[in-house]
């Protein structure tokens, strides 16, 4: 397992837990951070032994946004720099995006900015009850680049999703669940049990139809209803040809819990 210094990495019950431990920062993310969740996401990824991961910030907050330091170093830098950094810092977005696994977002205190995208990226997101989210960006001149107006716009519709990032203003914990930013609202003092109930919830299903909804749903507004019932069809075929559908049939008939393997 690969050592990090501004993240953690752990596994346990086929749940990998992925924190952000600059706690001192507000985690803030640098350069490091990016690379380090790219290769945290990828490890989860690759591991067969993994069925959902779990995205978590230590301390107060989940995540500030971009430390100051990275600013400092992307001033002035244009063309084939930027642009290299640009897709280095996308990475462990697009990572837990587009995955086969689940992604949750167990996210408290305020997640700004980048924290903000990165609470998008994944496919879930349980919050505290004292949530800020806000995306500054476009108040500093620029914009959100991490997938966070993509993202936005598919939970929430175009025209609330450019209000919010035109605007820069913060949503809380109510507003976030009601306009469909987030699954489910906690307490801030569970907020670590709360991610982890939901990743254990998700832990019961069996990981193969987990993983074609995710890639069914994600597809879903750039795929014609046609093409997409097609989709549809080759999943399902692989689902009843898995040795987890045979299981949970045989579970049901038994009444008993089934026993998934994701095979």
């Amino acid at each position: 397992m690969t050592e990090y210094e501004t993240i953690t990495y752990s596994t346990h019950d086929g749940v990998a837990t992925i924190e952000l431990a600059r706690p001192e920062k507000l985690n803030a993310l640098t350069a490091q951070v990016f690379s380090e969740l790219t290769q945290a996401t990828e490890e989860a990824a690759a591991d067969p032994g993994i069925r959902v991961v779990l995205l978590r910030g230590r301390g107060r907050s989940f995540c500030s946004g971009l430390d100051v330091s990275v600013l400092g170093q992307l001033s002035g830098s244009r063309g084939a720099r930027f642009r290299a950094f640009a897709r280095a810092a996308q990475r462990p977005f697009e990572r837990l995006a587009m995955m086969e696994k689940p992604t949750i977002a167990a996210v408290q205190g305020h997640a700004l900015g980048a924290g903000y995208q990165l609470a998008l990226a994944c496919d879930l997101r349980v919050v505290a009850d004292d949530l800020h989210f806000a995306m500054l960006e476009v108040r500093y001149g620029i914009i959100p680049d991490l997938g966070g107006p993509h993202r936005l716009a598919r939970l929430i519709g175009p025209a609330r999703a450019k209000e919010l990032i035109w605007s820069g203003r913060t949503v809380g914990a109510e507003e976030a669940e009601r306009i469909g930013l987030v699954n489910k609202v906690v307490p801030a003092a569970s907020i670590v049990e709360g991610g982890e109930a939901y990743a254990r919830g998700l832990m019961s299903a069996p990981p193969i139809p987990v993983s074609l909804v995710k890639s069914l749903v994600n597809r879903a507004q750039e795929t014609p209803l046609e093409t997409a019932l097609e989709h549809m069809a080759q999943a399902q075929e692989r689902c009843i040809e898995s040795d987890d559908h045979k299981e949970a049939v045989a579970a049901y008939l038994e009444q008993r819990e089934p026993r998934f393997a994701g095979k």
